[in-house]
């Protein structure tokens, strides 16, 4: 059998409808290879690692609470065997359900310390203030209309789907809550056809199927059928492979980092941008479906293959940029960049980023020396830009998200040519490209105190991926022909700052 999904962790704000991420991965009972199943730290780390669906399991406990746990017993989880129908919620509260997993794993008390089933109306709660991350309900016995309910009562209606492979539970499911997504859980000999035809008849989003049973020819019926195909439960990197290679659009695993990981190298890998062009590279940043490129004089949108979707010329320069929610922001300045006396006109433009069309401008003329390249952050915007001779630290000038200014943020870093060119805010630290020879990369914490300055050149462009990685870009430019521009996968190091994913590529430079 296959599991629910969930969502969880503590990030503030309510989001914007439509936010949520979409990259096919199914935290099975949350990050479940790493933490204990079913427990808020799995979910919780399955939302950090990136996932767009974590999944979870329900029973109804003697006293009619939704507890979250697979199992009917706590035998395989717990120290102590309870039933979970027979048992009140304070009863079940005494069980270690992270017993099971250090017996398995062979961790300490110290390592993994004991943790309680949750509430699903806990997980809800949590889930509830984010935006990357949807949960998917299983229920493991007949208590859909208390959990549809439960949902409705606490307005977590778009947070939520459904998952299993009980007909009658899932029919009931959209019966109740039309508008939940359901995805609809098959074994590996079931009769493909008959399943897609009780989907259609239900409006089932997904059909996932034991991976199994998973063909080439059962993946294209179903996307034929304009249904969602997916694969449960998959832990082996080659299966995960080969699955996604056929064409299966959602996989359910214990590993969503290991999964994240290889489809994050699969759709970024190395990519060069389409064309040539008048000036050099400033800055890229993603919005994990497309690549956006700034080239001083062009604003460029490639697909993850590097070719050109859209193009369009703006004013000289264009800097380093960054997306969020749906807009471009780019770094500008107009002139008088790096002047000592503080004349450099600094701006920041505002695209959408699908059109690419100019959407406002703000002024950012705190930024003294000129404005060179811009970072977001918990919903404030993080500009930098030139430096001159003989000023031994760098400046990061912080505005709230209408670009009102904040404050001016001081970075021990030791003199760096012209400043900083790119920025980036990525797994809990700041990286910063400099120009130089050697090019510089500032690392410093959320607070902008220095963790690293190493000789590696990531000057044209920095952005965070998913688990850990980055993209770094690089450029040239030719007489005659014009510039390129490129990017490649880089994971933190301890030594040299950044590395090379690929394994042929040559490190710190």
């Amino acid at each position: 059998m296959r599991l629910a999904l969930t969502t969880v962790l503590l990030l503030a704000a309510t989001p914007a409808f439509g936010e949520f991420t979409s990259n096919g991965v199914t935290a099975h009972r949350g990050n479940s290879g790493e933490f204990p199943e079913n427990t808020l730290l799995a979910f919780q780390t399955g939302i950090e690692v990136g996932a767009d669906w974590i999944e979870l399991d329900i029973f109804r406990t003697k006293d009619g609470k939704l507890v979250v746990i697979h199992d009917n017993t706590t035998e395989r989880v717990g120290e102590r065997i309870l039933n979970v129908v027979d048992s009140t919620y304070d009863e079940l509260l005494t069980v270690d359900v992270a017993a099971g997993f250090r017996r398995r794993t062979g961790k300490s008390i110290d390592e993994c310390s004991p943790q309680k089933a949750p509430l699903l109306e806990d997980v809800l709660r949590a889930v509830m203030k984010q935006n990357r991350t949807r949960v998917s309900i299983q229920p493991k016995m007949d208590c859909v209309a208390e959990a549809v309910a439960l949902v409705k009562a606490m307005k977590a209606e778009r947070w939520v789907g459904f998952n299993d492979g009980n007909l009658a539970f899932m029919a009931k499911v959209k019966k109740l809550a039309a508008e939940m997504p359901v995805f609809w859980d098959r074994g590996a000999d079931t009769d493909i056809d008959e399943d897609i035809r009780i989907a259609k008849q239900h409006g089932f989003e997904s059909l996932v199927l034991h991976h199994s049973g998973v063909t080439a020819e059962k993946v294209q019926r179903i996307k034929a059928a304009e249904i969602e195909v997916g694969a449960w439960t998959v832990n082996d990197q080659a299966l995960m492979v080969e699955l996604l290679e056929m064409g299966v659009e959602r996989l359910y695993t214990d590993h969503p980092r290991m999964l994240l990981t290889l489809i994050q190298e699969r759709q970024f890998g190395n990519v060069t941008c389409e064309g040539t062009y008048r000036h050099h590279l400033q800055g890229i940043c993603t919005d994990k479906e497309s690549i956006f490129w700034s080239f001083t004089t062009m604003l460029v949108k490639t697909g993850l293959d590097g070719k050109v979707l859209r193009k369009v010329p703006v004013a000289n320069h264009h800097g380093d940029l960054c997306y969020h929610d749906g807009k471009l922001y780019v770094a500008v300045n107009l002139g008088k960049f790096n002047d000592p006396n503080g004349n450099a006109d600094s701006w920041v433009y505002v695209y959408d980023a699908d059109s690419l069309k100019e959407l406002t401008r703000h002024e950012t003329q705190e930024v003294f020396h000129g404005a060179g390249g811009i970072g977001f952050r918990d919903g404030h915007f993080f500009v930098v830009g030139g430096l001159p001779d003989g000023v031994e630290e760098n400046y990061v000038y912080e505005y709230d998200g209408e670009f009102r200014f904040l404050k001016k943020h001081v970075v021990k870093s030791r003199h760096t040519l012209l400043g900083i060119q790119t920025a980036t805010f990525a797994h809990d630290r700041w990286w910063f490209g400099c120009y130089g020879d050697p090019k510089i990369l500032l690392v410093t914490d959320a607070a902008f105190q220095m963790l690293g300055r190493y000789e590696f050149d990531c000057s044209l462009g920095i952005e965070g991926l998913l688990n850990g990685h980055l993209l770094s870009a690089s450029g040239r430019c030719e007489k005659d022909i014009g510039c390129i521009g490129s990017v490649r996968i880089v994971s933190p190091d301890a030594t040299v700052g950044l590395k090379y994913v690929d394994a042929g590529a040559e490190e710190g430079k």
